[in-house]
């Protein structure tokens, strides 16, 4: 339908976008921001179609409307979802919105934790949190914010400064056959959320401690090594207690007529645990008057077991 004319609202913050379709009866709609939209299309002659639509991050949306004729003052509804498969182009992609991020079981709050969701992401052969993307070394990757480039460090590592949990609105990988506007083996982009026209907020707490908790890997291996006998190893779990608190609040900006909307967060993390003394040689009377025969070639202390009962 030519000239037909299209409005686009975002239904988070209730701004729309008009738009009139072209001889073709095509419609563009660039540089929108992923969410809930929806898309109403009126022409003489035919019934007002109502379209919803969900946009996801780097996805292309195909919004394909059918309308029926009759009076522009009866109205279609349509619910449609954004396609999880890209017809118009073969980029392969994952993306996670923020209900997901929030409610999918993790070890911590680290937003990069959940790349490891993607088949083509593993971790590094040490254990280090180093990622692997599909084979090669994360520095060949291209880590976003909002757009933003965030690569840091000597080999172009993301960033340590990371976006809070609760204001990430979508985590999308695109890690085989995108276009070149996509630089990098991969490209891991991160949008925030926005405030909408409505105040909401979010709240959490989130505590680990030694009570509840197992021996960690880290902590048995220790343990084996400095107390090999089992009169000597009968430990209890090494004490911490880890606290995770904060939350979110965002809405539109007072007196601004609900144009202008804002999203805070505040994030804290503390916890408590013993210190872990470093062992030393404390020096002899001898060492101590410049006699260092007791030291071996090695560097190291020429004593034995038994001297450290």
């Amino acid at each position: 339908i030519p000239n037909a004319a299209v409005q686009i609202t975002d239904q988070a913050t209730g701004l729309s976008r008009d738009l009139t379709t072209d001889s073709q009866g095509n419609y563009e709609a660039a540089a929108l921001k992923p969410g809930n939209y929806k898309v109403t299309v009126t022409a003489p002659g035919f019934k007002t179609t109502v379209v919803d639509v969900v946009v996801r991050g780097s996805d292309i949306v195909l919004a394909d409307i059918k309308t029926e004729v009759g009076a522009p003052s009866e109205s279609v509804s349509i619910t449609a979802e954004g396609s999880l498969i890209e017809r118009d182009q073969p980029v392969i992609s994952t993306a996670l919105n923020n209900r997901q991020i929030i409610e999918l079981p993790r070890d911590s709050r680290e937003i990069y934790e959940f790349l490891y969701l993607n088949p083509d992401i593993t971790q590094g052969p040490n254990g280090d949190g180093s990622f692997k993307f599909i084979g090669a070394q994360s520095y060949g990757a291209t880590f976003s914010l909002d757009g933003q480039r965030t690569n840091g460090g000597i080999f172009g590592e993301p960033t340590s400064s990371q976006p809070s949990l609760e204001t990430i609105g979508e985590l999308t990988v695109l890690s085989k056959n995108f276009t070149a506007e996509y630089s990098g083996i991969a490209n891991i982009r991160i949008e925030t959320k926005r405030g909408g026209n409505q105040y909401h907020g979010s709240l959490f707490y989130n505590n680990k401690n030694s009570a509840l908790a197992a021996w960690a890997t880290q902590d048995k291996i220790a343990k084996a090594e400095f107390f090999p006998t089992a009169a000597l190893n009968k430990f209890p779990t090494p004490y911490f207690n880890l606290n995770e608190t904060g939350g979110s609040f965002g809405g539109p900006v007072p007196l601004s007529r609900k144009k202008t909307f804002f999203l805070l967060s505040y994030e804290r993390r503390w916890d408590f645990a013993p210190v872990q003394l470093r062992s030393s040689q404390i020096p002899t009377s001898l060492i101590l008057g410049g006699d260092f025969s007791a030291i071996n070639a090695s560097s190291r202390p020429a004593v034995s077991a038994a001297a450290l009962a």
